[in-house]
């Protein structure tokens, strides 16, 4: 759907936010010593200090406990969403979609399930495809759910990508509003395929099958792989007039957003985008060194820091800001 497609304003709100963070806590420490870097490595080229891992836990469950906690903060009732959207990039299994399964923790019965995957920009996508149906009449009530189980596909022989990522759960509650007091004001999504093989996982799917697995010979085209360099290289060559295409060119830009929350890629990354588009640093807010990168639950969780913190407000805007394996760039722009 293209930002032409969609009349914008949308009238919605974000109603509610939760998370799930595992407890299993992961320092840069660790890393360093599973990678066999020497200590402060991991630190130093991600600026992570710790991560959360999953351990034995699934997606769904992580996603309902998320949930659970977004329906605990708002007034709907009995009543489950007319929709629920997962936006995470890890499947739990090939299928059913993780929405389904999701839904199926949540004991819900009715509720339409789909997913999508934009990897790292999934939250992005599905608010994107959201706002049209909330547009379109056909649901009031829509959850985006994205949960994130990374740490399953580690490649401890590229200690950069290994050290990035990390686990974590979160889901954003939207209704539509008559009232406009929330809006979603429009987005922008492009993907640049002669990046598409610089960020991917080769095996697991129907070009390299999971029956095709011979552990200690090709296990590592199951595990996930980034050339860094290259990703941001691309990103930085079309960052900036991707973001003019949402929100104009010049400094006034960002006299009208409040907030920018990015996808937490890594901290030199995020540096870089916010000294190249020069926004404010009062304005961008950023928890890697906490969190890591929790692919496509990184921008919601983000969020949901910035409602607990009490510094964003209702009628205040956002703009939502990342890139994916693609290579794709991704912005939302919304009144809180």
């Amino acid at each position: 759907m293209s930002p032409a497609a969609l009349r914008c304003p949308v009238s919605l709100r974000i109603a509610a936010t939760g998370r799930y963070l595992p407890p299993r806590v992961v320092t840069s420490e660790e890393i360093d010593a599973r990678t066999g870097m020497p200590c402060g490595w991991t630190r130093a080229h991600t600026g992570i200090l710790e991560r959360r891992y999953a351990e034995e836990l699934t997606a769904a469950h992580m996603g309902e406990r998320a949930l659970r906690a977004a329906l605990g903060a708002v007034d709907w009732g009995e009543r489950p969403p007319d929709l629920l959207i997962s936006g995470a990039g890890t499947p739990q299994q090939p299928i059913p979609c993780n929405a389904a399964l999701v839904a199926s923790a949540m004991g819900w019965r009715g509720v339409a399930c789909f997913d999508v995957n934009a990897t790292c920009l999934g939250f992005v996508a599905a608010l994107q495809v959201a706002a049209g149906l909330i547009a379109s009449g056909a649901y009031a009530r829509i959850a985006i759910v994205c949960s994130e189980i990374a740490s399953s596909g580690l490649n401890w022989k590229e200690p950069e990508s290994a050290g990035l990522m990390g686990d974590g759960a979160a889901a954003v509650l939207l209704e539509s509003c008559a009232d406009g007091s929330g809006a979603f004001l429009g987005s922008v999504l492009e993907t640049s395929p002669e990046g598409a093989n610089l960020t991917e996982i080769r095996g697991g799917g129907t070009a390299l099958h999971a029956t095709a697995h011979r552990p200690g010979e090709n296990t590592e085209e199951y595990l996930f792989h980034m050339n860094g360099p290259a990703v941001f290289r691309l990103a930085s060559a079309k960052i900036e007039p991707f973001v003019a295409r949402l929100i104009g060119t010049g400094e006034r830009r960002w006299e009208s957003i409040d907030w920018v929350v990015p996808h937490q890629a890594s901290l030199p990354a995020l540096l870089h985008i916010r000294r190249r588009l020069r926004i404010p640093a009062a304005k961008f807010v950023e928890n890697i060194g906490r969190m890591g990168n929790v692919i496509a639950a990184s921008i919601p969780l983000t969020l949901h820091e910035l409602i607990l913190s009490g510094r964003l407000q209702r009628g205040q805007t956002i703009l939502f800001l990342g890139s994916s394996a693609g290579f794709s760039l991704g912005a939302a722009l919304i009144r809180y």
